[in-house]
């Protein structure tokens, strides 16, 4: 048994060692800074943190534009739909596992499997919702970059002159 759990704790140590994990998250001043947290997300705009759909919901149609308000939808779908074939596809392993412990084999591995899928199909589907939510995140920078006022300088020389421009 310890020669198993030093070689399960060698390869976790030398697995950690390889990854590149950073502790704090860089924060962009200007831009939607989107915090992945396991239970809401979290938003950090303009001095201001939204936490959950609800709150952030109205930051996004304030833009009023079609596509990101189509990326939340689409990412408010995803997550519900993908919450409940999860919840009922542990039900339906719950449940196939008290068959299959009950002699009825048949029915009880189908409802495993089943089950087992459908849990994997929602997983994925809360994925896709928050893929969805990165890329509102990411248009949402993009939108308000495009409404910032480009200014530019530039000095003028003339025969007896020297001017500078500076255009808003």
């Amino acid at each position: 048994m310890k020669p198993i759990f030093k070689i399960l704790c060698m390869l976790l140590l030398v697995g950690g060692l390889q990854n590149n994990v950073k502790a704090q998250q860089v924060l962009d001043p200007g831009k939607l800074n989107y915090f992945i947290n396991p239970k809401t997300n979290t938003f950090l705009y303009a001095d201001t943190l939204y936490r959950g759909a609800r709150e952030f919901k109205a930051l996004f149609y304030r833009m009023g534009d079609p596509l990101l308000m189509h990326l939340y939808q689409k990412h408010q779908s995803n997550k519900i739909f993908g919450n409940i074939l999860g919840v009922l596809g542990a039900g339906m392993m719950g449940a196939g596992i008290g068959l299959a412990s009950n002699n009825h084999q048949s029915p009880g591995w189908i409802l495993i499997g089943a089950g087992f899928t459908s849990t994997i199909v929602g997983g994925y589907l809360i994925a896709s919702g928050q893929k969805n939510l990165l890329m509102a995140v990411q248009f949402f920078n993009e939108k308000q970059h495009q409404k910032l006022p480009k200014i530019q300088a530039g000095i003028g020389f003339s025969a007896n002159k020297i001017g500078l421009a500076i255009n808003f």
